[in-house]
């Protein structure tokens, strides 16, 4: 047997003897458990509300997305931000991306006023696109080295949580800087009726539906349908989107100790959007002394990609006592998309007003199946209370296809432009790409008076591979890896809560990707160390801070230009992130963050240099108030500080503020008749500032969305 069998053998009984020793122990506990501590754990868990139950403004108290369980704020070891359903509503982001714009520690501007993908940034690391997104506590797949990845959007979404960090103690693969865990609107028991109309410039327009409640007037059953369409151009000329999602979902309370969620989410994207890159010379500075439009588009009008995406899925939880509940959830994910696309790769010459650029053709299809299944345990022992977590779970996707890439030699003028809409002759690689990965986990959330200790353990067995079904090809990796949380935290009586906490993080996706001289990418490996403060003297202030040391090795970029990735070694990320969530007075809430971030690699070819999409500081600011006569003005202040252009740090990109603004009417204080009626208006970048959001290099800049406004009416009853 050789040394590598011999260490995945070991990990898999290290796996199998974790979870069975942690289920014996918490079915001994449970049952062993006298009467008057089982009623204590009851008590205290009806004292708040559940993390599942649908947000009520811009706070909550408890997250389940940190560690799996539904846990207080004040006791996660952990940085965590929620984005309520409410502050959705308010500020109507777009895309998940746009939804976390006032969110510490996220830079949302990587790819500038394009919407197809969700690219964010977590305190600097810049991955793929969803490999940081989980949905339902089940990790949404995407193709780090394709098209086929997929988008969530926000009217579906009730809450999202984001945990900052390496998340690999619960979750498996997951990107170094944090999780973004979207909970989707789930049943209602009592009746919920909302239709809404949203019309603005450019041609938006939307229409959207929102119903729950008991089926039939049943006390066991409940459903909630989501429903919406929408269109829209874009910024630039001959670009736009158009999208339809259907999200039903029924719940069936089997029994007063088991429960069956039933949910699926399905989402047709004729069109997606522009999606390209401009040169840096031309848009941060001037090329020859022309500055090109942030109307115009480098493709053509044949450009554009489509996609369709469908989930299938249940969670089921059954209680056997008040001590011990046993969770599954199982989800079919099914995804495709063609693409063609023209895309630019820098100016003919240095005195040339021609852009060099490339064609892309490709058409994907995926299908993924995740489960996982948990065991909890809340029980006393050793003088303290346990919450003990032991799960295992299971995850495989596999995308097959085809896509081309050509330098097609045309060229256009952005200052003089006309369109090549002329065929080129095509070189396609035909590809089946696989990801499958088993963890087992163990955690166990310990309470000793104020003082609260997690420690969290998981290894995976994972195993990624592409073959070239074209010419037989075939490139793979396969490996395990043991990842471990320890954090502890003094929950004190006048609401501070300082913690401490260590986590490690394991992101094996990028393994059949390869760099520009064909080399498999080697799985991304992180750890790091936090510390953080709370304070939350009344149930409607939260104020937190923390500080933290990131270290990420085989990390790897995206090039654009060679559409690879290229591997820059060992990145160490440093930061102060603050945050306040405060309801000021009844009328007046307040959301404010600031973010410090510093990043460098420490070894690799750009040693001492920062990556790009890491700007060093971001503050945000967002006000809402009520006045008493039925209207609401909300209007925020977001700030991103100067960055690097390119990883050699030698082109830099400005800094930028950007204004927000939102009027909200409820029309039924007006007249009676129309009662349950509500009128909004949304304006974003309210000055209209004309910005470079981002660069990758000196290739490839992304313009920042213009001003956007919106009005959107809306009907509850």
């Amino acid at each position: 047997m050789t040394s590598s069998n011999r260490r995945q053998q070991a990990g898999r009984q290290l796996g199998r003897t974790l979870c069975v020793a942690t289920l014996a122990l918490a079915v001994q506990q449970a049952y062993a458990a006298d009467s008057s501590t089982l009623e204590t754990v009851t008590v205290s868990a009806e004292q708040r509300p559940d993390a599942l139950t649908p947000t009520q403004g811009y706070q909550v108290g408890s997250s389940k997305s940190a560690s799996k369980t539904d846990t207080p704020l004040a006791q996660i070891p952990q940085a965590v931000s929620v984005v309520t359903r409410q502050q959705i509503e308010d500020q109507k982001p777009r895309t998940i991306s746009e939804a976390l714009n006032y969110t510490p520690g996220v830079f949302s501007g990587a790819v500038g006023s394009t919407t197809r993908y969700d690219y964010i940034v977590l305190r600097g690391f810049s991955d793929h696109p969803t490999a940081n997104e989980f949905l339902d506590g089940l990790r949404l797949f995407g193709d780090p080295d394709g098209y086929n990845t997929l988008q969530i959007d926000p009217y579906a979404v009730e809450r999202l949580d984001v945990i900052r960090g390496p998340a690999s103690a619960s979750y498996g693969q997951a990107s170094p800087g944090g999780v973004v865990a979207i909970t989707s609107k789930r049943p209602l028991q009592e009746d919920y009726h909302e239709l809404s109309l949203t019309v603005g410039n450019r041609q938006q327009r939307s229409l959207g539906l929102d119903f729950g409640g008991a089926v039939a007037g049943r006390d066991d059953l409940s459903y909630r349908l989501v429903a919406k369409g929408s269109a829209a151009d874009q910024q630039q000329n001959g670009a736009s989107t158009e999208r339809y999602v259907l999200a039903p979902s029924l719940n069936w309370k089997i029994s007063d100790s088991t429960n069956l969620l039933l949910q699926a989410y399905l989402q047709k994207d004729p069109s997606t959007g522009y999606h390209g890159t401009l040169p840096y010379y031309g848009t941060v500075v001037p090329h020859n002394g022309k500055t090109i439009s942030p109307d115009f588009n480098e493709g053509s009008s044949g450009d554009g990609m489509s996609r369709e995406q469908q989930y299938y899925g249940y969670q089921l939880e059954h209680r056997f006592n008040d001590a011990l509940t046993f969770r599954q959830q199982y989800r079919l994910q099914l995804s495709k998309t063609d693409l063609s696309q023209y895309s630019d790769v820098g100016w003919v010459s240095d005195s040339s007003d021609l852009l060099n650029r490339t064609y892309a053709r490709s058409s994907e299809r995926s299908t993924a199946h995740i489960i996982d299944n948990s065991l909890e345990a809340r029980f006393n022992a050793l003088g303290m209370k346990h919450t003990v977590l032991a799960g295992l779970d299971y995850q495989t996707s596999r995308n097959k296809g085809d896509n081309s890439y050509t330098y097609t030699g045309t060229t256009i003028n952005p200052f003089n432009t006309v369109y090549d809409d002329s065929s080129h002759p095509l070189s396609f690689k035909y590809f089946d790409r696989k990801r499958d990965q088993t963890g087992v986990y163990l955690q166990d959330q310990m309470a000793l008076g104020n003082w609260k200790l997690t420690a969290g353990l998981r290894h995976d067995q994972a195993k990624v591979s592409e073959t070239n079904t074209g010419t037989g090809s075939r490139t793979s990796w396969e490996g395990g890896k043991t990842t471990g949380r320890l954090g502890l935290v003094y929950e004190a009586e006048n609401g501070l809560a300082p913690y401490l906490s260590y986590s490690e993080g394991f992101d094996p996706s990028q393994a059949y990707a390869t760099d520009s001289h064909g080399n498999v990418l080697k799985p991304m490996q992180s750890k790091q160390s936090e510390a953080g403060l709370r304070y939350q003297p009344t149930s409607d202030i939260q104020l937190s801070a923390a500080v933290y040391e990131l270290q990420q090795s085989n990390v790897a970029q995206y090039n654009a230009i060679s559409f690879s990735y290229d591997p820059i070694g060992k990145v160490r990320s440093r930061g102060v992130e603050l945050e306040a969530n405060a309801k000021l007075s009844k009328q007046l809430s307040l959301l404010a963050g600031y973010t410090y971030t510093d990043m460098q690699v420490t070894e690799g070819s750009n040693q001492g240099k920062t990556p790009y999409l890491a700007p060093a500081h971001k503050a945000t600011a967002w006000l809402d108030y009520a006045f008493a006569n039925g209207v609401n003005l909300g209007g925020g202040v977001r700030r991103t500080s100067w960055m690097w252009a390119d990883s050699a740090n030698t082109l830099t990109i400005p800094g930028v503020t950007l204004y927000d603004l939102r009027l909200r009417l409820q029309l039924g204080q007006f007249s009676p008749s129309l009662k349950g009626s509500t009128l909004q208006i949304n304006a974003n970048n309210l000055s209209n500032k004309t910005y470079i959001a981002s660069c990758y290099s000196s290739y490839a800049c992304y313009y920042g969305e213009k001003r956007n406004i919106s009005a959107t009416l809306s009907y509850k009853w």
